[in-house]
């Protein structure tokens, strides 16, 4: 799949096609650059005047190309995708009948798995670190459940117990640690996560989290996939429950990004965050024999999803783990107009 992502960052642009070319005008200075459509995985659009014609939505669509657009602030507002057509009837049947049983075995995979990068991300102190390394494995492989007939008939202690070591459980104990040390390495103001205050660490996070959740979205259109049918997260109108499902275990990949930019800065600003961001996308990954950019891993991660989902006897999940990722990062490619 492409990899190039590409920023519309300037004023008084127009963007057309032309035999699969993006043709960006800048209608101030008349100068004009061509970028061919097909090495593009994803487009944002910052600037309020960029306009963009109906020829080139409908080629982004066919070539599963996703536009993020932002605001004046810089929050993504809206994103496009495909108009859904599946490619796997066998994987549509099976996504409306999911069993329980086999989405909390899913889920249980993909909570191991965040908590594991979290762990990679907060390698200090070493106590922390030892900690979460150990959620996330007792996550993946449990201790046995004393049969209880009912838990209404149990003690609230022995209730907690007998549910200490489900999915949900484990990423609770894992953030109250996480979030605790991640913040406090930072020395301001912010103790903790707040989604959507769109201010500081927590609204850079978010931005972050953005671009991650339209690179799963672009691999789940691709495969076929209904983004609103999730496993976990709950499904409501305008929601892509499974995307938000599958980003879980990427979102340290952006933590660990946000930490070395703000290395380098004192005065943290989006505008210079923004391609920090979706740099992560162009970082290495080994996934098995092979080092793939962890825009191209997601889509073998969300490959793997497809095959646990309409196989008999579901195979593992293969998602990007941090401390598998390559010790000295590419650069990787990225234009801004």
């Amino acid at each position: 799949m492409s990899y190039h992502i590409l920023h519309l960052l300037s004023h008084q642009l127009q963007v057309r096609i032309e035999l699969d070319q993006l043709r960006i005008k800048d209608r101030d200075t008349g100068e004009v650059r061509s970028v061919p459509l097909a090495d593009v995985a994803v487009i944002v659009a910052a600037a309020p005047d960029t306009r963009i014609t109906t020829a080139a939505l409908r080629r982004m669509a066919e070539l599963n190309v996703l536009l993020l657009v932002c605001n004046q602030k810089f929050e993504p507002v809206c994103i496009t995708l495909p108009y859904y057509r599946p490619t796997n009837t066998k994987l549509l049947r099976r996504q409306v009948k999911w069993t329980d049983e086999w989405k909390t075995a899913q889920w249980r995979q993909i909570i191991s798995a965040k908590v594991a990068n979290q762990a990679a991300v907060l390698q200090t102190p070493e106590r922390v670190h030892r900690l979460l390394r150990q959620i996330a494995d007792r996550c993946a492989h449990p201790p046995p459940a004393t049969p209880v007939a009912d838990l209404s008939r149990i003690t609230e202690t022995q209730r907690d117990a007998h549910r200490s070591w489900t999915p949900d459980a484990c990423e609770s104990r894992a953030a109250r640690h996480y979030w605790k040390h991640f913040f406090k390495a930072f020395g301001n103001n912010e103790h903790r996560r707040q989604p959507r205050t769109r201010e500081g660490i927590n609204g850079l996070l978010d931005y972050g989290y953005a671009i991650l959740r339209t690179a799963v979205l672009r691999s789940l259109a691709a495969h076929g996939f209904i983004a609103a049918l999730g496993i976990a997260h709950a499904a409501h109108a305008g929601s892509f429950a499974l995307a938000d499902d599958l980003m879980e275990p990427l979102r340290p990949w952006i933590d660990l990004q946000l930490i070395q930019y703000l290395k380098t800065t004192d005065e943290p600003d989006i505008k210079e965050w923004m391609p920090q961001a979706v740099q992560i996308l162009t970082h290495e990954v080994l996934m098995g024999r092979s080092r793939l950019r962890l825009l191209n891993a997601i889509d073998v991660y969300v490959r793997s999803f497809a095959s646990a989902a309409t196989e008999n006897k579901p195979p593992p999940l293969n998602i990007p783990l941090l401390d598998q990722s390559a010790t000295n990062h590419e650069k990787g490619t990225q234009s801004g107009l």
